[in-house]
This record gives C-alpha cells, sequence and structure tokens, in this order.
C-alpha cells in the first residue's frame, strides 16, 4: 500500500450535501468525470472525498452489496476549529465535544445532513 486515496460516501440530496461540505466546511470541489450517476468530488490535499447519489429507487443506507460497508466516521484535521463549531452549532448541525486526541488537540464529532459521522480534530498551530 502507498496510502489513502479517496473516501465515498452517500448522500440524497447534492446540492445540500455540497452547501454543507463546500461552504459550510470550505472543502474545496473539484472536477469529477461523468460517472453515469450524479455526484461531487472534493479535494483535500492527497485525498478526496467523493459524495455519491443512490438511485432513486434506494435509500442512502442501501447500497450494492459489493459496496456496502460499515464506515463509522470519517475524521478531517480543521483550522479555525471554534468559529467552524460555531458556524455548525448556528447553522443546525450539532456538535459533540470528545476527548482530547492524543496530540492535545480538540476534538469531537457532527452529522452531515444525510447522517455520515464526521469527526473534527483541531490543528496544531502554525510553527511560528
Amino acid at each position: 500500500m502507498h496510502g489513502f486515496l479517496h473516501a465515498g460516501i452517500l448522500v440524497r440530496d447534492l446540492p445540500r450535501a455540497r452547501e454543507f461540505y463546500g461552504r459550510l466546511l470550505g472543502l474545496p470541489e473539484i472536477p469529477r468525470p461523468d460517472l453515469g450517476f450524479p455526484g461531487a468530488w472534493y479535494g483535500l490535499g492527497a485525498f478526496q472525498l467523493h459524495l455519491i447519489v443512490p438511485p432513486p429507487d434506494r435509500s442512502v443506507g442501501d447500497a450494492a452489496e459489493r459496496f456496502a460497508g460499515r464506515v463509522r466516521h470519517l475524521a478531517f484535521r480543521v483550522g479555525g476549529f471554534e468559529p467552524l463549531v460555531e458556524r455548525l452549532e448556528r447553522e443546525g448541525h450539532p456538535f459533540w465535544p470528545a476527548a482530547p486526541a492524543p496530540d492535545g488537540a480538540r476534538r469531537g464529532f457532527t452529522r452531515d445532513p444525510d447522517g455520515n459521522v464526521l469527526e473534527l480534530v483541531e490543528a496544531p498551530p502554525a510553527p511560528k
């Protein structure tokens, strides 16, 4: 193995998910090829987050068996931790603080509009 490339999560309402991941979390959307189904991709350094809209006759929790899994959450290192938490809560996305990360960074959990759990971990301060 050489690294972690991307994670794909299911969403039902793509415009609402784009609003959450793009505007609220500040992730930059990157070009996505036509794959024959709706979705959006976001770039985070060498990592990508893929939003996938399932066919209308399937629930968000019902994926094709070959793609079904049990991912509990995705974790992101974030700058501007306090302002982000305040924005999330102001816009109706509760934030649940957790014990500090092993490096002492503040962290906690929230959910996207489709119920996917996200862990947000405070980025270390920039070196002076």
